[in-house]
């Protein structure tokens, strides 16, 4: 594979095809307790995104979201994945949008949990471009400042303080360990553009692939307000929300999450 797909992923099951795409500032393991859950009747892939995880992020980089789109549709094509379902969280849910807005003949159905609403970027994006913290804080973010950050981060997103153990905070931060992989971590940050935002938004409205959307209720990070959006602007979908539930929900409530897929699927 060339850089632009040399993602690292696991796979398990069999069945139709289902790819797991994760969220900003997160990896694939994040999908390790839903993944045993579905494993009976879908085959999965899960990746690591460019930049996130254990896959580089490529010398040449563009705009973030267009390239993450296309890293992904390239994936599909290394793995000879002709069509999928997609399972997307917070920004992985905006990318699995985009896939199916941009590539509609590679995408049968979406499953968003708590997406990343259009068309504003993320704050990280404004912290990122600033003309000195943008530039220091690569610097800056060594353990155990990072892990201080990771802590902080997770803390917020997981509504089960449990999860919330030092096993998770190594696995999180491990791949930002060298100045590399930070400074790409804030070169894709940089590359986040409102335009492609803005973009991805006006093709809501032409994606007619059936859309589960799962909502944590206890998300500490975005509102409702950006389920609503999406419910109101995508032809084809359904919201469902999830009592004492953060924003990975994934993690949070597993079983839940895993049980609104199948139903979506087989019922």
């Amino acid at each position: 594979m060339d850089s632009l797909n040399r993602l690292h992923y696991i796979e398990s099951g069999a069945g139709p095809p289902l790819l797991l795409i994760h969220g900003l500032f997160d990896l694939l393991e994040t999908w390790e307790r839903l993944i045993p859950l579905l494993s009976d009747r879908f085959r999965i892939d899960a990746i690591d995104l460019p930049g996130f995880g254990r896959s580089p992020l490529p010398e040449e980089w563009g705009e973030s979201l267009s390239e993450m789109i296309e890293a992904v549709v390239a994936f599909l094509d290394w793995k000879k994945i002709e069509k999928t379902a997609i399972v997307g969280s917070s920004m992985g849910g905006g990318i699995a949008l985009g896939v199916a807005g941009r590539h509609p003949d590679r995408v049968d159905r979406l499953i968003l949990v708590n997406p990343y609403g259009f068309p504003s970027p993320p704050v990280a994006t404004e912290i990122a471009r600033s003309r000195i913290l943008g530039k220091l804080l690569p610097y800056l973010l060594r353990d155990p400042v990072l892990r201080r950050c990771a802590k902080a981060l997770f803390s917020r997103s997981l509504h089960d303080p449990r999860l919330l153990t030092g096993a998770l905070i190594e696995r999180v931060t491990a791949p930002f360990a060298t100045l590399r992989r930070r400074k790409d971590l804030f070169r894709f940050l940089q590359g986040i553009s409102t335009e492609t935002m803005r973009e991805m938004d006006a093709l809501l409205p032409q994606i007619r692939q059936p859309v589960l959307i799962l909502w944590g209720e206890n998300d500490r990070w975005l509102t409702i307000d950006h389920a609503k959006r999406l419910h109101q602007r995508l032809p084809n979908n359904r919201l469902i929300t999830l009592p004492d539930c953060g924003h990975l929900s994934q993690m949070d409530k597993p079983n839940e999450v895993a049980e609104e897929i199948r139903r979506f699927f087989f019922v």
